[in-house]
C-alpha cells in the first residue's frame, strides 16, 4: 500500500506543478488567454497573477497528495483500497476544477485591467504570415511516428504468438494497490492479444495529435517575421521529437505491462511501479526541457542575432474568438488547427466542421477502448 501511495503522491505533485507553471511557458503575449500589447507584457500586475497561479496550484498539489498516506494505516485492506481509489479520483478532479477556476478568475482580472489602459496603447497589431512556412519546416515525419509504433506492436504480437504455449491458463487482468493480481481471465488468443489491440487503436490518435500540431497555423511577429519563423520552426522540430519520444515510451510501457501479465517474469510486483516512474521521468523530463528552453512557439528561445526589443509581440487575434481563453471559434479563419493561447501545443478551430469530426473520432476511440476492455474481461 505504501508503494501505491508514494506513486500517487508523485503523480498528483507532478500534476500540480505542470498545471501551475503553464502561464510561465505560454506565450507572453496571451497570459491566461488574453492578448496583451508588447509594451505591457512584463507589467507587474500580469507577472503577479502568473506567480500566484503557479504557487496556488503547486501548494494545492502538495496538500491534496498528503492524505494519501492515510491509506497504509487503514488495517482493513478492502477499505484501504476503496479509500485510495476514491480519494485519488476526487483529488485529481478537485485539482483540475480549482486550476480551471483560477484560470478564469485571472483571465477576467486581465480583461478588466486591459480595458482600463489608454486606447492609444492598444493599437491593433499587424498579422504576419509565411505561405511557405510548412514547406520549409523540418520535423519528425508522420511515417517515422507510424513505423516506430508498428515496430513495437509487431514485436509485441510476434513474441506473444511465438511463446503462446508458455502463457498460463489464467491471465491476470487487474492488480490491487499492492500490485498483486486480483482479477483473471481464461487464456485465449483474444485475451492474450488484448493490450496489443489497444496499442493498435492508440496509433491513429497519436498520429493525428502530432499531425494537427505540425500543420497548425503559425503565429509570427510582425516586428521580425524572419526571426520569429526560425524560432517557431525550431520549437516545432523540438516538440515533434518530444512527441515521438513520448509516443514510443507509451507503447513500450504497454508492451512491458503486457509481457508482465501474460508471462511469469522474474520480477517483483514493484517493478510495475519502477517502470511507471521511469516512464513518468521520460515524459516529464522531455516536456519540461522543451518548455524551459523553447516555450510556446519558441518564444523563450534566445538567438544570437535577436534584438531585445523584438522578443515580444502583440497577438493580432481578437479575445472574443477565444472562449474562456482556451477554445478558439472563428468562422472567418479557414484554419482547422491553431496554436494554443494558454499552454503548449495546438488546438482546434471550433468553427470548422473538421474539428467536430476530430472530436467525434476521439470520443469514438475512447468508447471503443472501453468496450474492448470490457469485452476481453
Amino acid at each position: 500500500m505504501w508503494t501505491f501511495s508514494i506513486m500517487m503522491f508523485v503523480i498528483l505533485l507532478i500534476t500540480g506543478i505542470s498545471v501551475g507553471v503553464t502561464p510561465l511557458f505560454s506565450r507572453q503575449s496571451t497570459p491566461f488567454g488574453v492578448s496583451i500589447p508588447a509594451e505591457h507584457q512584463k507589467n507587474s500586475f500580469i507577472e503577479s497573477r502568473k506567480k500566484r497561479f503557479a504557487i496556488i496550484n503547486i501548494v494545492l498539489g502538495v496538500g491534496l497528495s498528503l492524505p494519501l498516506f492515510i491509506a497504509p494505516f487503514i488495517e482493513n485492506q478492502e477499505q484501504s483500497e476503496m479509500f485510495a481509489g476514491i480519494y485519488v479520483t476526487a483529488a485529481i478532479l478537485i485539482l483540475m476544477i480549482a486550476s480551471f477556476t483560477l484560470q478564469l478568475k485571472y483571465r477576467k482580472e486581465l480583461l478588466v485591467w486591459k480595458e482600463k489602459q489608454p486606447n492609444q496603447e492598444l493599437v491593433k497589431p499587424k498579422i504576419a504570415i509565411d505561405t511557405k512556412y510548412h514547406e520549409t519546416l523540418s520535423s519528425v515525419s508522420v511515417s517515422t511516428l507510424l513505423w516506430g509504433q508498428l515496430l513495437i506492436i509487431a514485436m509485441t504480437v510476434g513474441t506473444t504468438l511465438l511463446y503462446y504455449k508458455h502463457i498460463p491458463e489464467q491471465i491476470p487482468l487487474n492488480w490491487d494497490v499492492n500490485f498483486e493480481p486480483n482479477h483473471f481471465v481464461e487464456k485465449s488468443y483474444l485475451t492474450a492479444l488484448g493490450l496489443p489491440m489497444i496499442q493498435v487503436m492508440m496509433m491513429p490518435v497519436m498520429i493525428f495529435a502530432y499531425y494537427s500540431f505540425i500543420k497548425s497555423r503559425q503565429k509570427l511577429s510582425s516586428k521580425n517575421p524572419r526571426l520569429s519563423k526560425i524560432k517557431s520552426q525550431l520549437f516545432r522540430r523540438a516538440w515533434g521529437r518530444c512527441v515521438l519520444l513520448i509516443t514510443l515510451a507509451t507503447q513500450l510501457l504497454i508492451t512491458f505491462i503486457h509481457f508482465y501479465s501474460i508471462f511469469t517474469l522474474p520480477f517483483a510486483p514493484e517493478w510495475l511501479m519502477v517502470m511507471t516512474f521511469v516512464y513518468l521521468a521520460i515524459v516529464m523530463g522531455a516536456t519540461f526541457y522543451v518548455m524551459l528552453k523553447y516555450g510556446q512557439s519558441g518564444e523563450r528561445l534566445k538567438l544570437a542575432d535577436e534584438d531585445e526589443t523584438e522578443a515580444f509581440y502583440t497577438d493580432a487575434e481578437e479575445d472574443t474568438n477565444w472562449k474562456l481563453g482556451m477554445f478558439y471559434y472563428n468562422k472567418e479563419d479557414p484554419a482547422v488547427f491553431v496554436e494554443r493561447r494558454f499552454g503548449i501545443g495546438s488546438t482546434f478551430n471550433m468553427a470548422r466542421w473538421q474539428s467536430w469530426l476530430a472530436y467525434g473520432f476521439i470520443i469514438l476511440f475512447t468508447i471503443a477502448t472501453l468496450v474492448w476492455s470490457v469485452f476481453i474481461s
